[in-house]
């Protein structure tokens, strides 16, 4: 079951001397009760469910659905279905990562993720990183700095019970230091009261490349090949003979791409008396990739305990394990079959003194191999002290290692092996004691909540690199290691009055030891006040429910060591630069404000939220070259509006649940210096959107088929000074529409996603739109010029592309079939059923675009970067069929 929320959490022990190198789909509010026989979670209940012994309805209500979370697709990727979020992933590789980002850019830093809590703790802080920055001359994109697989893979997602989204403002700011990107709330399955349960899910399928490049055959490349050198007062390279003889040649697509099995099994046992639950489960993920030598494997475990000592106090523990396995071909092996020409084939023989590698030789010879583990275990306790109070301590540990061995393709007179070892290590402990007070007086009239919290996390990683000669020889070696710590106090109060008005707010104290003394604390406040419309006495009218809120609240990154640098571009002196790292803190300051109603007898529920957020950046270079220091202020505005329709309805035996979400987003930079960040095909510039891409702007073909560029300054010259703003990588509209279909035995559902008002660059087009004739070519190449035709657009042959311009740039606007389920329960008796289904993921994507997928970030997490696609590795289509039993 999958549950979407848009809370909060009440969370937050002295400063060490610095130690560190440098909304799921709410058909209904929610309504908890706790009972003298219920065993509740430690973590705090939903802010927004009724706690007893009062009510403390809050807003922002809540998405609940009884929707089963999708098996393979990623689970960010169905958070979508929140108005709101945008999820991305890097490429479709198997296991890769997925950027995700909660009312549109709330950040300068290059990993810039939201914050993920799992059963009440703060994971997955961390990411494996090799010691390579972006350059001005290129791109190095996400997948080969950052080493780490999805963090998520290491919780199944038959594991999940509930997935909350917080973006309001007040309740980000529960988050304090952390809560700058937002926060995605996890809480997993335990057992329940009753027999014991066994379940089982498996599914096994096929994946395939959605679509391929249209690219020339061999004797449309060769045409094109002899058409440049002529054009370059060049000999033919390929005879009247030899173009005669040749035919379509080597597809190396073909020769890459391939059908991919996948297939899944969970295994899981819940049950409980009305004093112990106990859940334990197994998992067993085996994906092949598309691409040739690509593959994952993960194995999982996870047990959680809950028990009850008398009547006032609780225990629970949870413990969890996963291991992945992956081999990862050399990033750029589909790019080269993309660039190769169809003329060479996968037999012909070596250059004299040379090993050659065609793109097959390159996937096969030259990839990584990581093994990931990660370890996280739970303690919790929670007692009674006297009605409505309580007191509660979490403690946990995490521990993540990541070993990938590195392998090379043969060249020169090097052979083929492996060359290299790397040695990633994470801890976390993390420890939480909590005071909370909840109580109702004057006829429950009158409700209070407080909350008084403390945290102490400390982290540390370690880092060894060694690379050496395959076969023996000389080696070198390096390592590094951090540690650094994160404190917060914090008080939490809420009052309600007569169910009608409410108002909450909350304080924290966040320290990090990342800082200098004086610039370590900060304060991080937020409140939020609620009017329940429909309660009051005058209120006789539809609907039946009116909400309205308003929020602020404040944020920062200084919590995020380990994701939140920047690569900093510095100045030698020779007009080159240099980067180093800085670590953004990051203040936001957030208002926003919204209404929901249930309407037709609260079979349709309509919200509204509009929210304002303004980042500030004081950047503090962690690096030995300069000192650490404010470089400039730097702000960054976003405003957007978010709408949710949801409804129930019934035709017949037929019921339906259906949703749609919208969001529209505007961000601007904006510096109080000249300064601005420059990287390969984005700018950064005082008033312009997050992520614009900068480059030439085309006026057509000239007299001899040459492509014009827009002489921005007029000087006669197109030079550098000539690029401009193309438009930004940041979408500025999302749509989401969910569906679900229950018929008898019979159930359907459906997700389908729309993202509108971004520009892409795919970094393949500056070669394959291109008529140099040195690579294969896109079809486009075809309608180039010539004196027989010069009603085109497409250069004359011979003509290389500049690094960025409108010519290649694309619109990325689409809608797409995210997945399509059916499922049929062939036998049920009493709680036990077994079920059968069919499914699809990536079905259908209607767009423009031309390259693998609309919708990937070749940058990462990176809002500066975004619209990114190296066209790497397919997002991939698949189709599944599967089996559900609880016995």
């Amino acid at each position: 079951m999958i549950r979407l929320y848009s809370l909060g959490l009440l969370l937050p022990l002295s400063i060490p001397a610095l130690a560190q190198q440098p909304d799921t789909l709410a058909l209904r509010r929610v309504g908890v009760a706790v009972r003298p026989d219920s065993l509740p979670s430690i973590t705090p209940p939903p802010i927004y469910g009724r706690l007893h012994p009062f009510s403390d309805l809050i807003r922002d209500a809540v998405i609940v659905t009884t929707y089963h979370i999708l098996p393979l697709l990623s689970l960010q990727e169905q958070l979508r279905q929140i108005a709101g979020v945008q999820a991305t992933p890097y490429s479709g590789a198997p296991g890769a990562q997925v950027a995700v980002r909660i009312r549109g850019a709330a950040s300068l830093a290059s990993n810039a993720q939201p914050l993920y809590v799992v059963d009440g703790v703060p994971v997955f802080q961390n990411t494996f990183r090799i010691n390579t920055t972006n350059m001005l001359g290129g791109l190095v994109p996400a997948e080969v700095q950052e080493l780490d697989n999805n963090p998520l893979l290491s919780i199944p997602n038959e594991d999940i019970a509930s997935v909350e989204v917080l973006k309001g403002a007040y309740e980000t700011a529960l988050y304090g230091s952390q809560g700058l990107n937002g926060v995605i709330r996890i809480t997993t399955k335990r057992g329940k009261q009753g027999k014991p349960r066994l379940n089982y899910q498996s599914y096994g399928g096929a994946q395939q490349a959605r679509n391929r490049y249209e690219l020339l055959d061999a004797r449309q490349y060769a045409t094109l090949s002899n058409e440049a050198a002529e054009r370059r007062n060049q000999p033919a390279p390929f005879s009247a003979a030899q173009l005669a003889s040749l035919g379509r040649g080597t597809d190396w697509q073909e020769e890459l791409l391939r059908t991919a099995a996948v297939q899944e099994h969970h295994l899981g046992l819940s049950g409980g008396t009305a004093t112990t639950r106990y859940y334990a489960a197994a998992d067993y993920l085996n994906q092949q990739g598309v691409v040739l030598n690509s593959r994952l494997r993960r194995y999982a475990a996870r047990a959680a305990l809950n028990q009850r000592l008398g009547q006032h106090l609780h225990l629970d523990a949870t413990g969890s394990f996963a291991r992945t396995e992956q081999r990862v071909p050399a990033y750029y092996a589909l790019q080269n079959a993309l660039l190769t020409p169809p003329t060479q084939s996968p037999n012909d023989p070596p250059r004299s003194g040379f090993y050659s590698i065609n793109p097959a030789d390159l996937a096969r010879q030259n990839y990584q191999a990581p093994e990931q583990q990660r370890v996280v275990g739970q303690l919790g306790a929670r007692y009674e002290l006297t009605s409505g109070l309580t007191v509660e301590v979490r403690g946990s540990l995490e521990r993540a290692t990541l070993r990938s061995r590195s392998y090379q393709a043969a060249y020169a007179t090097f052979p083929a092996g492996e060359n290299g070892n790397l040695i990633f290590t994470y801890r976390q402990w993390f420890l939480n004691p909590a005071l909370r007070y909840a109580r109702s007086f004057g006829g429950e009239r009158h409700a209070v909540t407080a909350s008084l919290e403390a945290q102490r996390q400390d982290r540390k990683t370690t880092t060894e690199q060694t690379t050496y000669a395959p076969g023996g020889g000389g080696s070198s070696s390096s390592g590094s290691w951090e540690k650094y710590r994160l404190n917060f106090y914090q008080l939490t109060a809420g009052y309600t009055f007569d169910e009608r008005y409410q108002v909450r707010g909350t304080l924290r104290r966040d320290g990090s030891s990342t800082f200098t003394p004086q610039d370590r604390w900060s304060w991080l406040p937020g409140a939020q006040v609620l009017w329940h419309a429909a309660k009051e006495s005058f209120w006789n009218m539809a609907p039946s429910r009116l909400d309205a809120w308003v929020g602020w609240g404040r944020t920062s990154g200084a919590g995020n060591q380990g994701r939140n640098f920047f690569p900093l571009l510095l100045p030698t002196g020779v007009g080159l630069g240099q980067t180093v790292p800085a670590f953004l803190p990051e203040l936001t300051r957030q208002l926003d404000a919204g209404v929901e109603a249930d309407l037709f007898n609260n079979h349709l529920t309509l919200t509204a939220q509009a929210y304002a957020r303004r980042t500030t950046s004081t950047i503090y270079v962690s690096s030995s070259l300069v000192s650490p220091g404010t470089v400039q202020d730097n702000y960054l505005r976003n405003r957007g509006l978010e709408l949710t329709a949801q409804s129930h309805w019934q035709a017949g035996k037929l019921q339906g649940s259906s949703r749609l979400a919208a969001a529209f987003n505007r961000n601007r930079y904006e510096s109080n210096t000249a300064i601005f960040y420059a990287f390969p095909y984005h700018r950064t510039l005082d008033g312009q959107a997050l992520g614009t891409f900068y480059g030439y702007r085309t006026q057509g073909l000239d007299a001899n088929g040459n492509l014009r560029y827009q002489d921005v300054n007029g000087d006669g010259l197109i030079d550098f000074q000539d690029r401009q703003p193309l438009g930004s990588g940041l979408p500025k509209q999302l749509l989401n529409f969910s569906q679900q279909l229950t018929l008898g035995r019979f159930e359907a559902q459906l997700q389908a996603d729309g993202m509108f008002g971004y520009q892409m660059h795919n970094t393949n087009l500056l070669y394959l739109d291109a008529t140099s004739g040195f690579t294969n070519a896109s079809r486009r190449v075809l309608d180039r010029w010539t004196p027989a035709n010069t009603s085109t657009d497409v250069p004359a042959a011979g003509t290389n592309l500049p690094v960025l311009s409108t010519y290649t740039l694309q619109s990325g606007n689409h809608v797409r079939l995210s997945a399509v389920t059916f499922s049929y329960k062939v036998w049920e008796k009493e709680a036990r059923n077994v079920s059968v289904w069919l499914g699809g993921q990536n079905l259908l994507v209607l767009s423009k675009y031309r390259g693998y997928d609309p919708n990937v970030s070749s940058a990462g997490s990176d809002n500066q970067q975004a619209g990114l696609d190296a066209g790497a590795y397919p997002v991939a289509r698949t189709f599944l069929v599967g089996v559900r039993a609880t016995l």
